[in-house]
């Protein structure tokens, strides 16, 4: 080996084999080889940021700068000791050097923070830990806008097409083998994110010996994760054919590693819910938790006072009526998986009175998807406002200045199927059932 280093960064050294006979592969090209690591020394650092979100607080375990080497050899592979070596393979892009080593660095943040991710004698990463390891390193990718997996290196139908033993509360400590351990890590670290919706921050600190020890701490269930888990995928990728052959499962899609969400069952749609709530003056924060709604629904929510204890509508509900006060909905916002665990919405009512009103609400659900998507100007986030978007006046030594009056906020909260109506005179429950379909 005939290392060349071509520069440092604060967390790393870079530098590649010009060996010009390497063991059983063939040297690295200049492309391969000097390019290469100066175009990893430019964004490495940015990778490293993203990979610190994940892991808050923590940092590098090791002498810094840390020794990371790309080395010849064939598509694809990589380790660490450290040094880091990088073996992407000649004539591969920089997308899979950088995948590699967010790959192997990740690993060294679950040695930082020592709580499960790793083996207790800090050996490896473990079952669970390459599997954690595999999903930071595509969603990587997809942060990065750089694609949603890479090739080869999927792991999932490594267990799907085995005997789909249970590796979620059984970790192999000392297996970091792409093998069907890790595979069942894998998918069950996507069930936590896009079927449950936890977020990677989230799953990451929920660091536990065992899988199902990280869903425990995640929802605060102490019920064994498995049999659902393994259901959900029996059902979706039976392991046999009808004649009882064995069955080869590939999940289909951009990532052969992520078959979620599998819940198959959508609203059929369109449908509503009434429901009547006292709110006080001001603004109040509604939240609804509702099955039928989901974090792409299209959802319409209307408000107006109403007449408690009238009972005169056919459908049992209390008569509404336009009063004296202004009510009026907005930013209106449905949730649900993967980014919220709960389905709903949740909406804000301002009551413009001085006094608690009885307030009727309509939620309506219309789409389970927008028929289009459409941007209208740069696709920028809220708040995002630069000086060159400041108007140009003739004098800025005196600024105006609004400011808003505090006023506290109301936060209420209903789930539908526990939702309260009016029978008489007697305050019941009512169950409101999603009608559903397969998709």
């Amino acid at each position: 080996m005939t290392l060349v280093n071509v520069g440092s960064s604060t967390h790393y050294s870079i530098s590649w084999d010009n060996d010009p006979n390497p063991p059983g592969a063939p040297p690295l090209t200049q492309a391969d080889g000097p390019i290469r690591a100066q175009q990893l020394l430019a964004v490495c650092e940015q990778d490293y940021n993203l990979m610190a979100s994940w892991f808050p607080g923590l940092s590098l375990p090791f002498s810094l700068p840390i020794a990371v080497n790309i080395v010849p050899g064939g598509y694809a592979g990589a380790g660490w000791g450290p040094p880091i070596s990088l073996r992407p393979g000649n004539g591969s892009g920089l997308d899979v050097v950088r995948y590699l080593l967010v790959a192997e660095v990740v690993e060294m943040f679950m040695l930082a923070q020592n709580k499960g991710w790793f083996a207790p004698d800090g050996s490896n990463e473990g079952a669970a830990g390459e599997g954690l390891s595999r999903f930071l390193s595509t969603e990587f990718l997809v942060q990065s806008g750089l694609g949603s997996t890479m090739p080869g290196f999927e792991t999932s139908d490594l267990w799907l097409n085995s005997a789909r033993l249970d590796y979620v509360n059984n970790i192999d400590e000392y297996d970091h083998a792409p093998d069907e351990k890790s595979g069942c890590a894998t998918l069950f670290i996507y069930y936590l994110s896009y079927e449950l919706g936890y977020n990677i921050q989230r799953i990451i600190s929920a660091a536990a010996p065992t899988l199902a020890g990280v869903y425990q701490t995640l929802t605060g269930d102490a019920a064994d994760p498995f049999p659902r888990f393994k259901q959900m995928l029996d059902t979706a990728f039976p392991s046999t054919n009808p004649d009882g052959t064995p069955k080869v499962t590939v999940i289909p899609g951009p990532n052969p590693d992520n078959p979620y969400p599998l819940d198959t069952l959508v609203p059929e749609l369109p449908m509503s819910a009434r429901v009547f709530w006292q709110m006080n003056p001001g603004r109040n924060v509604v939240n609804l938790n509702w099955d039928a709604i989901g974090a792409d629904s299209v959802v319409v929510v209307s408000a107006s006072e109403y007449t408690a204890d009238s009972q005169v509508l056919p459908s049992g509900s209390d008569q509404r009526f336009v009063g004296a006060a202004d009510v009026t909905v907005a930013n209106v916002t449905p949730h649900g998986p993967p980014f919220d665990p709960n389905h709903g919405v949740t909406f804000v009512v301002e009551v413009g009175w001085s006094a608690p009103l009885t307030i009727c609400t309509d939620i309506a659900v219309i789409a389970n998807v927008p028929d289009a998507v459409v941007y209208v100007g740069p696709q920028t986030q809220s708040r995002q406002v630069t000086a060159d978007n400041e108007p140009d006046t003739a004098s800025k030594a005196q600024r105006s200045t609004l400011e808003a009056r505090y006023t506290p906020e109301h936060h209420l909260s209903a789930t539908v199927g526990e939702i309260a109506t009016r029978s008489g005179q007697d305050l019941v429950s009512a169950t409101i059932q999603s009608s559903k379909k397969k998709r």
